[in-house]
């Protein structure tokens, strides 16, 4: 009888266990999945500020949500990552606007001549408005995304190069120039003479000491924390092209199937740490512009004249510029309007 008795309670108390291992993975197999696809590396401030927005978002929904960052293109480059969003096979990424623009024409704008030498205040203002607005409307349409919230900043791009000094814009002339992306981005190196070269982040390193390029447009923040001077970097000049940022796109596939707490957390925690994120941006471009001066490369820094002259030459492509990519003229005169009211017309 005792041993009866202790059978059946070993019994229940094993049907006991496994009722609570199979409801604990029925509560893990029940959590969302969302992977968040990233092509810099850890220490890049783009993946700084998604880490804030990860904590952010933890706090929020606890096990409800499996949250999972893939850096250094573990899942997609910024290039292929658009396609994946729209088709679902991955749930978040933060692409930068220069990728987009062969899906979404409109992504293009900040890169436009007219924004050439534009502070990024400016930039800013337009496109946390109503011009941002628009183009978001745009880019859910066509990527079937959902764009999270306002735009990442990375900062100013500059020229950097490995053998050549660089004191003008005519020292551009001849150079094989690497770009991140983005037609206007392709323009404006053709314009100052030099030649794009379309190349993904993480193969920059090896194109430079392979001499596959002999110059970057890129920013200080970008080469930093890739410490690109051990590729042969030695020279750098100061025109701030344009502000670079980064959308953040959820895949609407994904976002559909989310209940409405989950879609409430996720924006919320997105504008909870923007700000910070834009912060640290602007903080990593100081604190790197101080590590690119002490590895040895020579900054040389445009003169407003220098500026000037060439966001002239530059504009006298732009009319043609923007309908090769596609950029409604809408937003174009829009953009032109809102940067006239601020100083910064023809």
């Amino acid at each position: 009888m005792p041993y009866r008795l202790n059978w059946k309670m070993q019994a229940s108390a094993l049907a006991a266990t496994a009722l609570v291992s199979l409801t604990g993975a029925g509560l893990v197999e029940a959590a969302e999945r969302l992977r968040i696809s990233l092509d810099t590396n850890p220490s890049h401030v783009r993946n700084e500020g998604v880490e804030l927005f990860v904590e952010a978002l933890r706090e929020r929904v606890g096990d409800e949500m499996v949250i999972e960052v893939y850096p250094s293109a573990q899942l997609y480059r910024d290039r292929d990552v658009g396609r994946a969003l729209r088709q679902g096979s991955v749930e978040m990424a933060v692409p930068g606007t220069w990728v987009l623009d062969g899906m979404v024409p409109a992504m293009a704008l900040t890169s436009l001549p007219a924004f050439y030498g534009v502070p990024q205040e400016v930039t800013l203002d337009l496109i946390d408005g109503e011009l941002g607005e628009a183009i978001n409307a745009q880019a859910e349409e066509r990527m079937r995304v959902k764009v999270l919230g306002p735009w990442m900043s990375l900062g100013m791009s500059h020229y950097y190069s490995t053998s050549r000094p660089l004191n003008s814009h005519d020292d551009l002339a001849g150079m094989r120039i690497r770009i991140s992306g983005g037609t206007s981005n392709a323009k404006r190196v053709e314009d100052m003479g030099g030649v794009p070269n379309l190349i993904a982040w993480p193969d920059v390193p090896l194109a430079l000491s392979t001499d596959v390029v002999d110059a970057v447009s890129s920013t200080h923040e970008s080469i930093a924390s890739a410490q690109l001077w051990d590729a042969g970097l030695r020279f750098a000049f100061e025109d701030d092209q344009w502000f670079g940022q980064y959308v953040p796109m959820v895949s609407q596939r994904f976002w559909d199937d989310l209940s409405p707490h989950l879609q409430e957390a996720m924006t919320q925690a997105w504008v909870e740490v923007i700000e910070e994120t834009r912060r640290l941006a602007d903080e990593a471009q100081l604190e790197a512009r101080e590590k690119v001066a002490a590895s040895g490369i020579t900054i040389v820094t445009a003169t407003e004249e220098q500026l000037a002259a060439a966001r002239t030459k530059l504009m006298s492509s732009q009319d043609g510029l923007a309908s090769s990519i596609g950029i409604d003229q809408d937003l174009v005169d829009m953009a032109l309007e809102e940067l006239e009211e601020r100083g910064y017309g023809d």
